[in-house]
């Protein structure tokens, strides 16, 4: 099999790879292939796959090793490596930029999202590029911003809802870098996680989340953000090292939206 050239879906980030089918066992030339398109990309679309629960972890498998999620209870019961993006059980659309599981010592590389159940209208997922982010801070923000290093742990709006078997496992402080280097691309983005950050060090609280506000609201913008209309059968994969992603809350709830969703281990910020 030969990968066909990613189709770009947007000029900044985000392209489309056709004609795939991820059921299909790819070969080490192929995954090389696919592995070259998202660090370039940053985010790859496959249109019309069609998964069991145990077809999509094989499918996410050769992209890289799924690592385990916290907010275990939204996790397949039979397949607790996938969890499960849906508005039962009162989970809420995560309409907060973001870059996934930063409470982690070895963030994921990639998080995999899977259309499963799509609204006639809304429920898109916007992707943003923290590499053009970064590119267009000032020289001399970039050198101060090099230095700082956030405190991670379980969002602190969500710590009421985690099982305490997460919290244990999971919401223990994790140090990261607020730019980060891509470890196969070799370009800078900015990197955190606004809800995970719990403080910057050396900053308080609220002063660290007035500099990763004011940071999103400067660097974030259309020209650097490309927002996903959802089909179902669609299987977008985003690099977590370049990227951060965000929820559109804006559909009728009594229509179902229900994605599944793989992260892959990734390895520490650098």
């Amino acid at each position: 099999m030969t990968i066909p050239s990613p189709k770009p879906l947007h000029p900044s980030l985000g392209a489309e790879i056709e004609g795939l089918d991820l059921r299909r066992t790819l070969s080490a030339a192929d995954r090389q292939a696919v592995a070259a398109a998202l660090a370039e990309h940053i985010v790859l679309v496959f249109r019309n796959q069609s998964f069991t629960p145990a077809e999509y972890l094989a499918a996410c498998s050769q992209l890289g090793a799924p690592m385990a999620q916290h907010y275990s209870q939204h996790n397949m019961p039979d397949q607790p490596m996938i969890g499960r993006i849906w508005h039962r059980n009162g989970q809420r659309p995560a309409e907060l930029w973001h870059t996934d599981h930063t409470n982690r010592e070895r963030p994921p590389k990639a998080t995999i999202l899977y259309g499963v159940e799509i609204p006639p209208q809304g429920g898109d997922t916007s992707f943003a590029n923290m590499r053009a982010a970064w590119d267009g801070l000032d020289a001399e923000e970039q050198q101060r911003l090099s230095k700082l290093r956030t405190v991670n742990r379980i969002d602190r709006h969500l710590a009421a809802q985690t099982l305490d078997e997460d919290l244990e496992k999971y919401d223990i402080p994790v140090v990261h870098p607020m730019m980060r280097t891509h470890p196969e691309h070799g370009s800078k983005a900015l990197y955190f996680h606004i809800s995970k950050a719990h403080y910057i060090e050396g900053m308080t609280p609220e002063d660290s989340q007035g500099l990763m506000q004011d940071l999103l609201d400067r660097t974030i913008r259309d020209d650097n953000v490309y927002r996903h209309s959802w089909r179902q059968g669609d299987m977008v994969v985003c690099d977590n090292r370049a990227a951060m992603h965000r929820a559109h809350g804006d559909y009728d709830r009594q229509h179902p939206r229900t994605l599944w969703r793989i992260i892959l281990e990734g390895d520490r910020p650098a």
